[in-house]
């Protein structure tokens, strides 16, 4: 009995790690709601995130490959979060790069030109 739980477990851990073959780390695949994405740790290992978009929840396992282990390593809800302009963010800070934007964007008369205004239309009675 051991013998096959040791062979299921093997055989888990084979598949899942074939399946990071073909789910690729950059792109997220949507799951019944679910964003899953898988990105190999090491030799041994690979990270499976999973996003509940609607719940805005991220969830971070790890998968052993030889043994099909699977132990959530974090959770975190990402409403409170996703409401932050920066954190842990280095110069220019986005507030900065949007005052530099919206300084760039009005215009700017031109220089070293002379400028000709016409004179205003002078009513004559």
């Amino acid at each position: 009995m051991n013998t096959r739980k040791h062979y299921i477990q093997i055989f888990i851990g084979m598949a899942l790690a074939a399946s990071c073959i073909f789910t690729s780390a950059a792109l997220a695949e949507e799951m019944h709601g679910l964003f899953v994405s898988t990105s190999p740790i090491d030799a041994g290992r690979q990270m499976l995130l999973v996003i509940d978009p609607e719940r805005q929840v991220l969830a971070v396992y790890h998968i052993e490959n030889v043994s099909g282990e699977v132990s959530l390593r974090s959770t975190r809800a990402l409403g409170y979060d996703l409401q932050l302009e920066d954190f842990n963010a280095e110069d220019p800070k986005p507030a900065a790069i949007k005052k530099m934007l919206r300084i760039d964007s009005t215009p700017k008369p031109p220089t070293n030109t002379i400028q000709i205004i016409p004179p205003s239309p002078q009513k004559t009675e």
